[in-house]
């Protein structure tokens, strides 16, 4: 049986079909406040205990804290997973019967925290391919352009360019043949640009290839927490030779087969006991060896820049 909750509302057909021209739609107040403290209590969570990816990905702009796989270690983002509406929105606008969940991004950026996330599409990062994937942006605080609001290029999705997945300050090492994102900030009136005043309860839907960014927080007082959730359908499967990026904890996928198991569970339309009981036993939380290695060749890399221009802060970017 299905575990999650429905909604107290459906998307309409217009917000479907905006997001399907679009790429990306901001729903008022779709998220109901006790999903918000779960979300809140989570991410308190994980910033007192980061995990081994978290802690190196946040260590390069102080006041900057980003995680992944947060319900791995957190009951409170775990129950939000099983529990919310959020599978049954995904399933409404991926129009496929069976919905998993891929992974959580935690992104939190303090008062006055002025570095950007440069443009990039989702997808690049991710080692599968298939039709059937969104991607939902959760702020708990007020967001605004200055405040690091996120920022999307409408009718991306639909380009026939994809783009190499770019770190921050182009220091992460992560090697592709892809051409690089365009900078839309240098040429923001050539594009269809989106940015939403959003209050606490307010959500962005984007499709993973349509273009995003953002900028720092300029706000003095305010921070910015949010958590991005990506769901799947069941077209999705494991793709290692689309992106460079490995999935950086273990599963069972093979190249070509469908997207599964315990790390990715079923939410609809029924959970899977057995998923459900390894989250419980605890999953591993040591990284892949693939992953490792990308690290590894990462830090090798900023260590070169350092070396190279002196100073590491002159790389004030952030995911």
């Amino acid at each position: 049986m299905s575990l999650a909750a429905s909604p107290l509302r459906k998307l309409t057909q217009e917000e479907l079909d905006a997001y399907k021209k679009d790429g990306v739609i901001m729903v008022k107040g779709l998220i109901e406040p006790n999903w918000l403290e779960m979300i809140a209590l989570g991410i308190d969570e994980a910033l007192n205990n980061a995990s081994l990816y978290g802690r190196y990905v946040s260590h390069k702009v102080e006041g900057y804290n980003m995680d992944s796989y947060l319900w791995k270690r957190s009951d409170y983002i775990r129950d939000l997973i099983y529990y919310s509406p959020f599978a049954h929105w995904a399933q409404q606008l991926m129009a496929s019967e069976e919905v998993r969940f891929f992974y959580d991004q935690m992104f939190v950026k303090e008062p006055g925290v002025d570095a950007p996330t440069p443009w990039h599409q989702d997808l690049s990062f991710w080692p599968i391919k298939g039709h059937q994937m969104c991607s939902f942006w959760v702020p708990l605080d007020p967001v605004t352009q200055d405040s690091s609001g996120l920022q999307y290029v409408k009718g991306s999705h639909m380009w026939s360019e994809r783009y190499r997945p770019v770190a921050p300050g182009n220091i992460g090492g992560i090697d592709s043949d892809l051409p690089a994102p365009p900078d839309v900030h240098a040429n923001i009136d050539n594009y269809d640009h989106a940015c939403w005043d959003m209050e606490p309860g307010d959500v962005t839907i984007f499709h993973p290839l349509t273009l995003h960014g953002s900028s720092g927080n300029k706000n003095r007082k305010q921070k910015r927490r949010a958590l991005a959730l990506r769901w799947l359908g069941e077209d999705v499967v494991h793709a290692p030779d689309m992106s460079p990026v490995p999935i950086p904890y273990k599963h069972d996928n093979t190249p070509g087969s469908p997207v599964a198991g315990p790390l990715f569970p079923r939410i609809l339309p029924s959970h899977i006991p057995s998923e459900r009981a390894q989250r419980a036993k605890g999953i591993e939380s040591l990284l892949t060896i693939d992953t490792a290695k990308t690290m590894a060749k990462s830090a090798m890399t900023s260590a070169k820049s350092f070396l190279r221009n002196g100073q590491a802060g002159e790389h004030k970017e952030t995911w």
